[in-house]
């Protein structure tokens, strides 16, 4: 169950890598807007609008999918 789980989050984690909103790692043309851990998200944005944008899209695949995914339960740090 944990694999497909996971396996039904790529939807939405290509969403967030197209969406080029993620910290760029130092010396890559390599970008992170998000890590995860099985249910366990942690969104990167490199300003409050760029995180805006992800959580936008977080709620749009949720909605897509049926799936609430807790915004209302998070933290935000800029």
């Amino acid at each position: 169950m944990p694999l497909l789980f996971c396996t039904a989050r790529i939807p939405l984690t290509k969403e967030l890598n197209r969406a080029d909103c993620g910290y760029q790692v130092h010396r890559t043309e390599r970008k992170i807007s998000h890590l995860l851990y099985m249910d366990d998200w942690i969104l990167l944005g490199r300003s409050e609008d760029y995180l805006e944008n992800e959580i936008k899209i977080v709620k749009a695949i949720g909605k897509d999918i049926n799936t609430n995914f807790g915004l209302e339960k998070c933290a935000r740090i800029c």
